[in-house]
């Protein structure tokens, strides 16, 4: 019995090294400084977190008879060295985008993406895992003996402990290979759900008779007062204060934390009524009432909170395919922009786009680049992903390179609208915590005031100024008036002049 125990045990940890050092590693190759001896150790901490969790979920899959737990081994070990070939040859990691891709799209264009030595990959590694799962028949586990109890109790509390929704250790485990399998198909199910979800307009009547394009650009973490345009030291905006943007330096966000600000910026959700953030629809329902052509691009995964909206739009574009918050590769918001200019160019004559940036969302080093017009960015930049091991200055310095991208990237969304008639509304969710009371990133502590004030600004083209100089005048005016980003729904309906029974221009920024 002793020996059946052992063998029990060796054997399924041996299952996981296989599965952890072929597949599950490729998530920790491109750690963003390999030198950085806390980046190593926090990816080090992670691995090892996964691996003991995954030993745990083998030793409990082989309670299964020997030919189940062969099967769903090799199936789990097969899907996972699938997804580990795309993650190291073309550095996508896995998420919800690709199975709508696989799901949505014809195969003959997901089948572009195959190669023979993807199939040489598949077929060696289903070979090793058969060979390997044939072992479960060389043991038998005595249930009921004392030593089987404790594996099975210790190993069913480590599952509980690092994959369960309610753990906050359960993060770093469902996010990477082969876990990330389960919560990326159960986000994908929940999103699907969430389209067929009714949501009931909440208007009589939208009309307008304005030709017009109006730009909705939903920010990340930028806080107000680290732009040049609202009185910061370091000249973070060069290109929008040329462009002549009017800055709302006086905004207030309730939520630090992109699940729930996004849901309540796009709906008419206020203090007094929050939860018409889940159970209505956003100020995309209007415009399309109002013969918009709608269109929504997002560089950030939707989220369930706000999957919704996302779903809303006549046409839905997700461009960050492949990127994910656990890994650190380049991903930026300019990725955006061939899209974004050939919907500029259709035939319609009133269009609204909605662009949901990655902003300034940590790792900050992967969200900016210098641009060729850039005289050049703030240095030193942070070198370790560890917040608590990196220089605070270095932090700070890669933040606002962060937002000297945004001034770019925006300055290129308006240069597509200088001759047309349009209006360009920006809003980021939150703030960002930068040192203050020892608190960096957002979602952290709501007592920090920068997490709340959020950075706020309208562009308007000069026809619409022609057409439109008492809506100009107006913002100029409130432009350091307190408000709260309730704002943005009933300022965005006002600004394209959509006559509606929703709109409450008491909350325009234009009145």
């Amino acid at each position: 019995m002793q020996s059946d125990i052992i063998k029990w045990l060796i054997h399924t940890f041996v299952c996981t090294l296989f599965i952890l050092f072929t597949c599950v590693i490729t998530d920790f190759l491109p750690l963003p400084s390999a030198t950085q001896v806390n980046d190593i150790l926090s990816a080090g901490y992670h691995f090892v977190e996964i691996g003991i969790t995954l030993w745990a979920f083998l030793l409990l899959l082989s309670l299964l008879p020997p030919i189940a737990f062969c099967t769903l081994y090799t199936i789990l070990g097969g899907i996972s060295a699938i997804l580990a070939f795309f993650r190291y040859k073309i550095g996508f990691a896995f998420n919800t985008i690709i199975l709508d891709v696989i799901f949505q799209t014809d195969f003959t264009v997901s089948a572009d993406v195959l190669s023979w030595q993807l199939f040489v990959w598949i077929v060696l590694f289903v070979t090793t895992s058969i060979i390997l799962s044939r072992k479960r028949y060389a043991y038998k586990i005595q249930y009921k003996h004392l030593a089987s109890i404790i594996i099975i109790g210790l190993s069913s509390v480590c599952l509980i402990i690092f994959t369960s929704n309610f753990s906050p250790l359960a993060n770093s485990v469902r996010n990477h290979l082969p876990f990330n399998i389960y919560s990326v198909t159960q986000d994908y199910l929940s999103e699907r759900q969430e389209i067929k979800t009714e949501r009931p307009s909440v208007f009589s009547y939208a009309t307008t008779s304005e030709d017009l394009i109006v730009v909705a650009i939903i920010g990340e973490a930028l806080r107000s007062d680290h732009l040049h345009c609202n009185g910061y030291k370091r000249q973070t905006t060069p290109r929008l204060e040329q462009l002549g943007i009017v800055s709302f330096d006086n905004i207030y966000s309730e939520y630090i934390h992109t699940n729930r600000s996004v849901p309540h910026i796009l709906t008419r959700a206020d203090s007094l009524n929050p939860d018409r953030a889940f159970s209505e629809p956003s100020f995309i329902d209007v415009f399309k009432a109002a013969d918009y052509q709608t269109t929504f691009i997002a560089n950030q995964n939707p989220e369930k909170p706000y999957f919704y909206f996302f779903s809303e739009a006549d046409t839905s574009i997700r461009i960050n395919s492949g990127r994910s918050f656990v890994t650190f590769d380049k991903w930026l918001d300019g990725d955006m922009l061939p899209l974004y200019n050939n919907i500029i160019q259709r035939p319609y004559n009133k269009q609204l786009i909605v662009l949901h940036c990655i902003g300034s969302h940590w790792w900050y080093n992967a969200h900016f680049i210098k641009t060729p017009d850039m005289d050049s960015l703030f240095t030193p930049i942070v070198e370790s992903r560890v917040i608590s091991g990196a220089d605070s200055m270095a932090i700070v310095n890669s933040y606002d390179n962060t937002i000297l991208y945004t001034d770019y990237f925006l300055s290129q969304v308006i240069a597509s609208l200088k001759h047309k008639n349009a209006i360009v509304l920006f809003l980021s969710d939150h703030g960002e915590a930068l040192g203050e009371d020892g608190k960096w990133l957002h979602a952290s502590d709501p007592s920090i005031k920068a997490l709340h004030e959020t950075a706020s600004f309208v562009w308007f083209s000069d026809i619409y100024k022609k057409k439109y100089p008492t809506f100009v005048a107006a913002a100029h005016k409130n432009c350091c008036q307190r408000y709260r980003t309730d704002y943005f729904y009933h300022s965005i309906i006002d600004g394209a002049h959509i006559q509606t029974d929703v709109l409450d221009t008491t909350l325009s920024i234009f009145r």
